[in-house]
């Protein structure tokens, strides 16, 4: 099995047009919002001047926060784009003869996955610090570091789990699977409140952002990236200012998520990451393991 997702592995690295456009979806959003949305979300929450000199540094980690979650998603995806690959080149026959155990071929896909999954996030995650430590932001504090990382493992877990699955629902058509990649990878950007706030969207669509399981990983990095600098923009500013701009990233900027008037928690978003990835893993292998044999 290790050895198998050792292959894996580097077969995907192998391939840098494979590993661009896993991260093309990241590579989208901090483009857009670079270029383009940076200045227009900052200007929603600059008003008053005691939030002036803060509010890009907000946004800053408001956006790579739902990036990093949103990259454990196409990753993935990309990494097991390997199983369809396979299948179509008529590769799983060689293994099909070999000593190797079928369930122990599922578990090497899925297992390469999680782990490129969480590398290419990890790398995510640098980048963004780089980038708003050079717009003149800070790093994440290192007593945060801990339960970040914990966040962003499960999150991954969620993400890889979601993508073997919906990978496990193709055959060995290489055309069909590239198709349905790029229209992932075109769509998380969207459905996870990453290129627009969810504030800006029809109320059934924030009930389908708030649906999907990896943008509670979103809201769950956000917070943690986002809640020193919060701290430090608050300080000095009145009280029912400063509540407003909080009800305005909550609400409108997804920082913390509502179903109707009850507030959902850490802890359940941390349970539906959980729930969804180990509910997936074994979906995707029971699956994978079908069309094995």
């Amino acid at each position: 099995m290790r050895a198998f997702a050792k292959r894996n592995l580097k077969l995907y690295f192998r391939d840098k047009s494979a590993v661009f456009f896993s991260l093309l979806a990241v590579i989208i959003s901090i483009g857009l919002y670079v270029l383009f949305l940076g200045d227009v979300y900052t200007k929603e929450i600059s008003g008053n001047d005691g939030m002036t000199g803060y509010a890009r540094e907000i946004m800053d980690n408001w956006v790579m926060a739902g990036t990093i979650a949103a990259a454990g998603i196409t990753v993935s995806l990309g990494v097991l784009g390997t199983v369809i690959e396979d299948r179509a080149r008529k590769i799983t026959k060689d293994f099909y003869v070999s000593p190797m155990k079928r369930s122990a071929m599922t578990a090497g896909y899925i297992i390469c996955a999680y782990v490129v999954s969480v590398f290419m996030t990890m790398f995510t995650f640098l980048l963004s610090q780089m980038y708003m430590k050079l717009n003149g932001g800070s790093f994440l504090a290192a007593e945060r570091i801990p339960k970040f990382l914990g966040v962003l493992l499960i999150t991954d877990f969620a993400a890889t789990g979601m993508m073997a699955f919906f990978v496990s629902l193709f055959q060995s058509s290489l055309q069909a699977y590239s198709t349905a990649s790029t229209v992932v990878g075109t769509l998380v950007g969207f459905i996870m409140g990453i290129y627009l706030p969810i504030g800006m969207y029809p109320s059934f669509v924030q009930w389908i952002i708030k649906c999907f399981p990896i943008s509670h990983g979103a809201v769950l990095l956000r917070k943690i990236m986002m809640e020193e600098v919060m701290e430090r923009a608050f300080t000095g500013v009145p009280p029912e200012i400063a509540e407003e701009i909080l009800k305005q990233l909550e609400s409108h900027f997804g920082v913390t998520y509502y179903f109707g008037d009850t507030v959902i928690s850490e802890g359940v978003s941390v349970l539906v990451l959980l729930v969804t990835g180990t509910v997936f893993m074994v979906l995707a292998s029971i699956n994978l393991s079908k069309k094995q044999k």
